[in-house]
C-alpha cells in the first residue's frame, strides 16, 4: 500500500493514506481468547498495529510505530500505570495515543501534549476485539457497525477461531457468498447431498436482495420453495444460516491482513456461557474441516476479485457479482 509520512518537529505523526483499500470500517481483528500477550503485534489491511491492555483491563490499539524514531511499539512493555512504553527510548503512551513521558528530557506539559502515537478506535463485539480503520483525529467514537442481534451479548457466550489464508480478502469473502461450490468443494462434508443433485442435472435459482446492511441471498433448488439463506454485512461478514436458531448460524469474517493474506474468523454463539466448552468442541470438529476445504481452493486463486477481467460469470454467481460491484465502487471512491 502507498504511504506518505510527514513527521513534524513536535513528534506528531501524520499519515496521508492509511487502510486505503479498507477505509473507515469496523472490523474484528482477533478473537479475545487469542489476545495472549500484552502488548501484541498484528497486521490489518497492510498496517502494523499494536494491541495492549491497560491496568483497567481495557484493550487499545495504536499504529505500531513510535513517533519519535519509528521503532515498533510492540517491542515495548506495559507499565504499572497501564501505559505502553517504547523499548527504544522509553517514551510512554496511554490508550488514546497521548505521550505521557519522555525520559531524560524536561518537557513542558504543552510540548508533551503535542506528542501522540496514532490511535485506532477499538470495541469488543461477539467475543472479538474490533478496530475502526481510520487514523484521522476523532472527536467522538465512530458510529457502531450495523450487525445482527446474534452478535450481541456477553463475550463469554461466543466461540471464535481464526485461520490465516494466503489469499486476498475479497477472494475469501466471495467464497462465502457462493452457493454453487458446496457440491464439489465440500463433497465429503456438508455438500454430500448436493453433489448428487448437481450431477443429475439439478439447477438452482439465486435471489439477491439489497439491504441496509449489505444483502440477503437465497438459493432455491429447482422449483422448490425451500431455500438456503446467506446474509452479507458490509464489508466482510457472511452469516451462514444453518437453521432458524442463532446457535446454528456461522458468522464468518474475512479480515484483510495485507494484499496476500487474510484472517478468516468464525464466530458461533452458545445459548449460555455455561455451555461454551461443549459447544466449542462440537464447532471445532465441524467447522475447521469445512474451512480447510475452502482454503485449499481459495489459496489457488490469484490477486483480488477484479484482477482478472477474463473470468466468466453465470446466473448462480449473482451474489458474487453484487459484491464485485460494491468492491469496485469502494476502490473508486
Amino acid at each position: 500500500m502507498r504511504r506518505h509520512n510527514n513527521l513534524l518537529v513536535t513528534g506528531v505523526e501524520k499519515m496521508t493514506t492509511m487502510f486505503e483499500q479498507f477505509p473507515n470500517r469496523w472490523t474484528p481483528v482477533l478473537p479475545l481468547n487469542e489476545l495472549t500477550s500484552n502488548p501484541l503485534a498484528t497486521e490489518l489491511a497492510g498496517e502494523r498495529i499494536v494491541l495492549f491492555q491497560d491496568n483497567e483491563q481495557q484493550w487499545h490499539a495504536l499504529i505500531d510505530r513510535c513517533p519519535h524514531r519509528g521503532a515498533a511499539l510492540s517491542l515495548g512493555q506495559v507499565t504499572e500505570e497501564g501505559h505502553l512504553r517504547c523499548r527504544y527510548h522509553g517514551w510512554r503512551y496511554d490508550g488514546t495515543g497521548q505521550c505521557m513521558a519522555v525520559p531524560l528530557n524536561n518537557l513542558k506539559d504543552t510540548a508533551l501534549a503535542k506528542i501522540r502515537a496514532t490511535v485506532v478506535p477499538t470495541k469488543i463485539i461477539g467475543g472479538a476485539l474490533w478496530v475502526y480503520t481510520t487514523t484521522e483525529p476523532l472527536t467522538d467514537m465512530p458510529p457502531d457497525p450495523i450487525l445482527p442481534d446474534s452478535l450481541d451479548g456477553d463475550p463469554d457466550m461466543f466461540i471464535a477461531h481464526h485461520q490465516e489464508w494466503q489469499a486476498h480478502w475479497t477472494r475469501a469473502q466471495e467464497n462465502f457468498l457462493d452457493f454453487a461450490h458446496p457440491p464439489y468443494t465440500h463433497e465429503q462434508t456438508i455438500g454430500t447431498y448436493l453433489y448428487d443433485f448437481a450431477e443429475t442435472g439439478g439447477t438452482v435459482r439465486v435471489e439477491t436482495e439489497p439491504t441496509e446492511f449489505g444483502m440477503t441471498m437465497k438459493s432455491f433448488r429447482d422449483a422448490s420453495d425451500s431455500y438456503f439463506r446467506l446474509d452479507w454485512y458490509r464489508p466482510n461478514l457472511s452469516i451462514l444460516n444453518f437453521g432458524t436458531s442463532t446457535k446454528n448460524w456461522m458468522h464468518v469474517f474475512c479480515i484483510p491482513i495485507n494484499e496476500k493474506n487474510t484472517r478468516v474468523m468464525t464466530v458461533r454463539r452458545s445459548s449460555t456461557s455455561r455451555h461454551v466448552e461443549g459447544f466449542e468442541r462440537h464447532t471445532t470438529d465441524t467447522d475447521h474441516p469445512i474451512l480447510d476445504e475452502d482454503r485449499i481452493v481459495v489459496e489457488s486463486q490469484s490477486g483480488d476479485i477484479l484482477s482478472n477481467p477474463q473470468e466468466i460469470s453465470v446466473a448462480s454467481d449473482g451474489p458474487a457479482l453484487a459484491f464485485r460491484r460494491w468492491y469496485e465502487a469502494l476502490l473508486d471512491s
